[in-house]
């Protein structure tokens, strides 16, 4: 079990498992792109089950080093659902659900510098920035409604109903503007410009900056988060090794005898 830990934490199982999952990406793009029953299909078939195999292979030795401690990891789960999830696609019965194995590019985050942080980060933001979705919804909303009842009659392809408001007004939102120039409303006069300038400022400058202003302080916490672990575990090994040198020290010092 020993010999199996050293290779599984070592760093060339480590590099070798992240090249085998971008070898993995590449793959199951070029499978996609061949047409079945050929023989360069087939070939890519044996390509894609080595690959799996050696997937299985990494999930099944996390588990036998690190045993119940996956249970805390969240990562580690991760990668063991998406590893046997595509495993299956091999069974004979569920042969239509192949498709299921494009799941397996999803473990390249885990290989992306900073990726497990950034997703950490994005998870964390999300959870802040609750209250900032409510007051988005509530502010999206009464534009929805201001611009249905004002100008339903005007343009009802874009603001006939509810729906084809909210729509309508997303595009605004996330384009900033940039496509206002095709608004057949600016037609009614110039008491429009000040509903979609208070719109976008406040929906678009205002809302959705602030979002990325928190995912990015979440990143960035995540980011010296993981810094100061590393720093500790780093302490706690020299600590350690320390320890070990001065009892190897305190051994080697000579007893005084009695003359």
């Amino acid at each position: 079990m020993k010999h199996i830990e050293r290779l599984y934490m070592g760093q060339f199982w480590t590099v070798g498992i992240g090249v085998v999952v971008f070898a993995n990406s590449i793959e199951l793009g070029e499978i996609t792109a061949v047409p079945e029953h050929t023989p360069l299909a087939a070939q890519l078939d044996h390509v894609d089950s080595a690959l799996l195999a050696l997937l299985v292979l990494d999930v099944v030795m996390c588990m036998a080093v690190k045993r119940r401690a996956v249970l805390h990891s969240g990562w580690d789960l991760f990668d063991i659902s998406v590893t046997l999830i595509s495993v299956v696609p091999a069974v004979d019965m569920l042969s239509a659900f192949r498709v299921l194995r494009v799941i397996r590019v999803l473990r390249l985050i885990s290989f992306v510098p900073n990726g497990r942080a950034m997703v950490d980060a994005l998870l964390g933001a999300l959870r802040n920035m609750a209250t900032a979705f409510v007051v988005l919804g509530v502010v999206f909303y009464s534009f929805v409604v201001i611009t249905t009842n004002l100008f339903r009659d005007v343009d009802p392809r874009h603001y006939g109903t509810l729906g084809h408001s909210a729509a309508h007004l997303y595009t605004i939102m996330v384009s900033l503007g940039s496509n206002l120039d095709s608004e057949l409303v600016f037609d009614e006069g110039p008491w429009v410009y000040p509903i979609f300038a208070a719109f976008i400022v406040i929906a678009s400058f205002g809302l959705l900056n602030m979002f990325i202003a928190v995912l990015v302080a979440a990143l960035k916490e995540q980011i010296e988060r993981d810094h100061v672990q590393e720093e500790r575990a780093r302490f706690d090994r020299l600590e350690r090794k320390v320890d070990a040198l001065a009892t190897a020290l305190a051994g080697l010092r000579p007893t005084h005898r009695d003359h």
